[in-house]
């Protein structure tokens, strides 16, 4: 099997990922301005007078909250943009090479694990729903608010965590397996970029070293499930499960999505209980991706042999 880390396409000098990855962020830091301006606009729109934009989150207050849901996304729109113009011209390859070192996406591995991921949220939730059933409860909200919502949430979403993976999960860890080789120590390094990357999220008002150390664990274990699997394929997919799942299904007073319309509202998140379940999801999503890779090893030796 191929891995993607092992780039052999383009041009890859460290200048060269210098410049992409100040590009990109470039990019990044300008659609951020556009949706600040928009939620401005949006509040001084507002006749009632009852809205604001609530720097600290970055989330405008008293407006629609599918709206300000789906201008969020214009950084990631942006990002992603500024990423390709960085890889095209730049690197003088294709957007491909940040997922796999294949001629093709294996999509069929990006939906595989969409799939497990998005059980392993499932059955954890529901079990938290037995053990703390009076933390959550129905969010009340109207048919249309929520098909908006699904509509919002299946376009854009993916775009979302498909940008955030390209970045740090293809061109940075692309970028320091050039030094660094021990994929643990790799993983930790790229982790810490991404977790830090989350560090402004409203949910750290909860406690500020136990989400942190959630971002951190989410980040070092799809960092290393990249590394071992020598693919983005599968952390594209876990990635866009979980924000999906979120979106779709659970919404809190501190939650980086805002006030959305998702099915049920979680009036309390314990920080540790947070941690212990991202702990166990992430060791048995590790598992189970190990078992797939395995197989498809085996069945490329197979095929070699026949």
């Amino acid at each position: 099997m191929k891995n993607y880390l092992n780039v052999e396409e383009g041009k890859n000098s460290w200048k060269r990922y210098v410049s992409t990855t100040i590009l990109a962020s470039v990019f990044m830091l300008l659609g951020s301005i556009i949706y600040i301006i928009a939620e401005i606009i949006m509040v001084a729109a507002d006749e009632s007078g009852k809205s604001y934009v609530d720097f600290d989150s970055g989330v405008a207050v008293g407006i629609n909250a599918n709206l300000d849901f789906l201008l969020s996304h214009i950084m990631y729109i942006c990002w992603i943009f500024g990423l390709w113009i960085g890889i095209r011209f730049i690197h003088k390859r294709k957007m491909k090479s940040l997922i796999t070192a294949n001629k093709r996406v294996n999509w069929k591995k990006v939906i595989w694990s969409f799939g497990a991921f998005s059980l392993l949220l499932i059955v954890s939730q529901l079990i938290d729903v037995v053990f703390n059933h009076s933390d959550y409860s129905w969010n009340h909200v109207s048919l249309k608010e929520y098909a908006l919502l699904v509509l919002i949430t299946l376009l854009l979403v993916p775009i979302q965590t498909t940008t955030e993976e390209l970045f740090f999960r293809g061109l940075l860890l692309q970028w320091v397996s050039k030094k660094v080789k021990r994929p643990i120590l790799l993983a930790i390094i790229v982790g810490l970029m991404f977790s830090i990357g989350h560090f402004a999220n409203p949910e750290m008002n909860k406690s500020i070293i136990l989400v942190g150390l959630d971002y951190i664990v989410a980040g070092f274990a799809l960092t290393y499930i990249a590394i071992k699997t020598k693919s983005l394929e599968i952390t594209i997919g876990a990635h866009a499960a979980n924000n999906m799942f979120l979106a779709l299904f659970l919404t809190t007073d501190d939650s980086v999505f805002g006030s959305i319309p998702s099915l049920f509202k979680v009036a309390n998140t314990e920080p540790v209980a947070n941690l212990i379940w991202s702990i166990v999801m992430f060791s048995v999503f590790y598992i189970l991706c190990r078992g797939k890779i395995k197989k498809e090893e085996a069945a490329d030796k197979d095929q070699l042999i026949a």
